[in-house]
């Protein structure tokens, strides 16, 4: 009787130590630097199916670390599963809006289902957060000159048919994050390094917004402005009909940059001037004028617009 009763709490003390050992497996392992190699390993060995089970592993257990995020994003991305890849690229860029690189992959999305109205978006805020990111310029101008190349052979076919240009256009993706240095937010813009850094975001802004007006893109075009903007109008909403109405006009336009002088007067706020040139069917112009932009966020916008001259 005795001995049976010591073979049943054994039995019973295993079978709890089965429980717990079952339990304790299936709890799983913190994300460790070296998962997160390992996933890396994988996205550049082009390894993308076990990529995708390996991140979405590590997203169980700690869902918002960009990282995980983005290599399984892109390896959903290069596996043509761009729904999820999507999915992850837009929830990226609603946690860390300062990171270009799911912009930049995620117009690459948008070009290859044909929106380049929103490709184009893209790569401009992702210029906007990032101007070192030669990657998302070089995507831009692949696009615009896509435009340009569709809209000049249209032309002299006169075929109606509708513009197949996408599939000519080939954008590099980007394969890790890196967020941007950190700054001392002591330091004023009188200082020679960030004036630099600022200088060249704004000047490269000029050059995209006269290359995006040239286009005709006017989604674009428009994105450059704030929407306090509404010069003699009484709306925002009333200027940009108002721009579309001119701008979308038939005829070419041609828009022409040059002596862009940027001057800042504050962290958030700064001036340039430089020439214009303006040339279409029916008029051509050259002004020296000057555009007023403020810091929204992590982004410049222009809010005021002015000829300062006739040249």
């Amino acid at each position: 009787m005795l001995y049976s009763f010591a073979v049943w709490l054994i039995v019973k003390a295993m079978r709890r130590l089965i429980i717990l050992l079952a339990l304790f497996c299936a709890i799983p392992g913190p994300v460790t630097a070296g998962a997160i190699d390992d996933l890396r390993a994988l996205v550049a060995g082009k390894k993308f199916t076990s990529a995708i089970e390996a991140g979405e592993s590590l997203l169980k257990q700690k869902p918002q670390w960009p990282d995980v995020q983005f290599l399984t994003a892109y390896s959903y991305q290069m596996n043509r599963q761009t729904a999820r890849a999507t999915d992850l690229y837009q929830n990226l860029i609603r946690q860390h809006p300062e990171l270009p690189e799911p912009r930049n992959n995620l117009a690459m999305i948008y070009l290859a289902n044909g929106d380049y109205d929103a490709a184009s978006k893209l790569l401009v805020e992702a210029l906007n957060t990032h101007n070192s990111y030669a990657t998302a310029y070089q995507n831009l101008s692949q696009i615009y000159t896509g435009i340009a190349s569709e809209a000049y052979r249209r032309a002299l076919s006169e075929s109606a048919e509708p513009a197949k240009y996408t599939h000519k256009i080939e954008l590099a993706a980007l394969t890790q994050l890196e967020p941007p240095e950190q700054q001392n937010t002591t330091v004023t813009l009188a200082s020679t390094e960030p004036e630099q850094s600022t200088n060249s975001i704004l000047s490269q802004q000029i050059e995209l917004w006269a290359r995006a007006w040239s286009n005709k893109d006017f989604a674009t075009y428009t994105s450059f402005y704030s929407t306090e903007h509404r010069p003699n109008f009484q709306t925002h909403s009333d200027w940009v009909e108002h721009r579309r109405q001119r701008i979308m006009r038939p005829g070419f336009i041609k828009i022409g940059v040059s002596d862009i002088n940027v001057r800042a007067e504050n962290n958030n706020r700064a001036i340039i001037d430089f020439k214009q040139s303006f040339d279409s069917p029916s008029y051509s112009d050259r002004v020296k004028k000057r555009l007023s932009f403020r810091r929204i966020g992590s982004q410049w916008k222009i809010t005021d617009e002015r000829v300062l001259s006739v040249l």
